[in-house]
């Protein structure tokens, strides 16, 4: 059964994935315009070390929290060369509507053997958005049962 779990995080940001042991993609959803590049960077190594195999990046600077994953999971190796079983595929998603991002979330997310069975939105700061977001997301999913 797939799951979906919604994580509001607040100043200081800190993630704590709420599925625990196992991989899952995972909607960043950049609400507070004033997150700095260590907070992106803490998040995305928390994200990435606890099994985020799929990032969609959206909201304030989603290319940098992109670019942030990217790294993360490059660190992961000391010789920057992690292997291919653990890759993170990340994208960004800016100027484009929620709707179209939760389409792409929920449907094109899955890449060679991964197929995600939790869904997690990850939401930095406030906003009506995270709400409609979390609604449409369980609507979609519901709909590829």
């Amino acid at each position: 059964m797939t799951e979906l779990h919604v994580c509001r995080l607040a100043r200081p940001f800190s993630f704590v994935t709420p599925v625990a042991g196992r991989e899952f993609a995972a909607w960043v959803m950049a609400l507070d315009p004033s997150n700095t590049a260590a907070e992106r960077d803490g998040v995305s190594k928390s994200l990435v070390d606890s099994g985020c195999r799929y990032a969609v990046c959206s909201g304030h600077e989603s290319s940098k929290w992109d670019d942030s994953i990217d790294r993360a999971f490059l660190e992961t190796d000391p010789d920057l060369n992690p292997p291919d079983e653990r890759f993170v595929m990340t994208s960004f998603h800016e100027d484009e509507s929620l709707n179209d991002v939760a389409e792409f979330f929920v449907r094109l997310t899955s890449f060679d053997g991964f197929k995600p069975a939790a869904f997690v939105l990850v939401a930095l700061g406030n906003g009506s958005a995270i709400d409609e977001t979390r609604a449409r997301v369980a609507e979609l999913l519901e709909m590829q049962r």
